[in-house]
């Protein structure tokens, strides 16, 4: 069960939907691999952001009563580290 409020599900949509389309544009007759779908992620990472930001201004926006500009910082630091620990 997602606990949401506001637009916080941009949280989860928007990086699904940056995962999706990189799979599209630049995997493999449909298939990903683990870098693709890391450097997918920090894609989003600043739209999560900068987006929450923005509408966190007015209103409050958040995912597991996370605030939707951390979730930004906390898909970023996940890609990060996994692709840092990737290249050991």
């Amino acid at each position: 069960m997602l606990i949401y409020r506001g637009w916080g599900i941009l949280a989860i949509l928007i990086p699904l939907c940056t995962i999706l389309a990189g799979i599209y544009f630049f995997g493999l007759n449909g298939n990903s691999s683990l870098e693709l779908f890391l450097y997918s992620l920090l894609a989003s990472a600043p739209m999560v952001f900068f987006l929450g930001i923005g509408l966190n201004r007015k209103s409050r926006h958040d995912l597991y009563f996370i605030a939707l500009q951390y979730w930004g910082i906390i898909w970023a630091v996940v890609a990060i580290v996994v692709l840092a620990c990737r290249s050991i």
